[in-house]
């Protein structure tokens, strides 16, 4: 069981509660010093130990960036950025309310209205940021907060990017990456316009579309499923959205000036929201009302059945002896107390620094699917290997080296590293490449 979180001060703010921690970033609940209104807000800083020019702090300062600069209905108001201890950090306003993807997939559909108000709020929140030239990155239905009203805002911002900004690694959120956004290359409002035409059809159909488990399966990405054609009409531009050429989809801007006209229906949200936190209340008062340990046997009002005992032997009745003084009551040394108290402190401590080893043995992988011709076989550091169904291999962290033997006695060789639960895609040549630029392109899963 996790040690219970300790409020603590932090520059202007005291710490109340963690809301989540990730692998390099605490996300925690606080309030402002002298601050009576009792307005919480949300409070995200790179863990203790990380690096001012790790992706944690450089996801942390982009967001604050970017918030500080683009000011929407439909995202999180900024309330103060900087830096404390050499490392950036960032509040914001607290939304009050559930994840989209705690509320739709896994649920019955949602109904029109309530569909075209996630639509609409999602709509404007990508216009504002397209409008001042950049990018969220990472639409998906988990980086949508629906509050208690109804309304939705759009957030976690980590990975925004200047439109035009080249993107050295494959980054987001596997089943609503766009296809294009599965190579490096450039940052792209039409992918952000992709992401919300996803999430949008998860809120119709009640399912996700694309549950995939990896973010180098957008780019051979089926269509999307025939039962969206009749949605159509109701939330209109989706199917263009989900074109699968960047320059057939419409603008962000364009989709919420669509939207503007038609019926919501926000009680709808807000019901599910209200509902969300009811069951969530109802698993919180199961796990508290765990049986103490006197009451899982049976109590001495209601004791066991007798059961029968063999006759015994008259024993001679002993001798009379003086009657006994009364036993003090047992004295609880000090010293026990000190050691339990100690033992705690240590099992503490243990818990707090085995979670921050490293994993034993980390491993990552490679996917060398559509780099293998036929009639070609792989070495993986100098070794033959038999390549997987789906072309995938687990290789441990550090440097490797992947040859592919073509037919005719020709060798590609691919060198990289390998990091913990990271998983490497290995791109094919381009047709009519030479072999002194066979170089392959490397996308990366965080």
């Amino acid at each position: 069981m996790p040690a219970p979180f300790v409020p603590e001060l932090f520059g202007d703010f005291l710490l109340v509660q963690r809301i989540a921690r990730r692998a390099m970033s605490d996300v925690l609940v606080a309030v402002r010093l002298g601050d009576r209104s009792g307005q919480t807000f949300v409070l995200k800083r790179p863990v203790l130990g990380e690096r001012a020019s790790g992706r944690a702090a450089q996801a942390i300062q982009r967001e604050g960036e970017v918030l500080a600069e683009v000011r929407a209905s439909a995202l999180p108001a900024l309330s103060a950025r900087g830096e404390l201890a050499g490392l950036p950090y960032v509040a914001i306003e607290h939304v009050r309310g559930a994840p989209l993807d705690e509320l739709a997939p896994g649920a019955e559909p949602m109904p029109e209205g309530a569909a075209r108000a996630v639509a609409l709020d999602v709509a404007r929140a990508l216009a504002a940021l397209h409008e001042k030239g950049w990018v969220h990155g990472d639409l998906a239905a988990s980086n949508v907060m629906i509050d208690e009203t109804g309304e939705a805002k759009l957030v976690d911002l980590g990975l925004a990017r200047r439109a035009g900004e080249a993107r050295p690694e494959v980054a987001g959120t596997p089943g609503y990456l766009a296809p294009e956004a599965a190579l490096p290359g450039e940052a792209s409002p039409a992918s952000d316009v992709y992401g919300w035409a996803v999430v949008v059809a998860e809120c119709a159909l009640g399912r996700r579309i694309f549950p995939e488990d990896d973010l180098a399966s957008a780019g051979a990405r089926g269509d999307p499923p025939r039962a969206l054609a009749a949605w159509e009409a109701r939330i209109p531009g989706l199917a263009a959205a989900l074109a699968r050429e960047a320059s057939r989809r419409p603008t962000s801007a364009s989709i919420a000036a669509g939207l503007e006209a038609l019926a919501l229906d926000r009680e709808a949200l807000a019901a599910r929201v209200e509902a969300h936190r009811a069951r969530a209340s109802e698993e919180r008062t199961a796990l508290a009302r765990l049986p103490a340990p006197e009451a899982r046997g049976l109590s001495e009002k209601t004791p066991p059945p007798a059961l029968a005992e063999p006759a015994r032997e008259p024993e001679p009745e002993p001798e009379p002896a003086p009657s006994p003084r009364p036993a003090p009551p047992p004295r609880r040394s000090v010293g026990i107390y000190l050691a339990v108290a100690l033992g705690a402190v240590l099992l503490f401590a243990m818990g707090q620094f085995s979670a921050r080893l490293p994993p034993r043995n980390p491993r990552g992988s490679v996917s060398l699917a559509g780099v293998v011709p036929r009639r070609a076989h792989v070495e993986v550091d100098g070794e033959k290997v038999a390549l997987p169904a789906d072309g995938r291999l687990e290789l441990r962290s550090g440097d490797h080296t992947v040859a592919v033997v073509l037919a005719k006695g020709g060798r590609r060789e691919y060198t990289f590293r390998v990091r913990p639960n990271e998983h490497v895609v290995l791109v094919a040549p381009k047709k009519g490449a030479t072999n002194n630029d066979d170089e392959e392109a490397e996308e990366r899963e965080p």
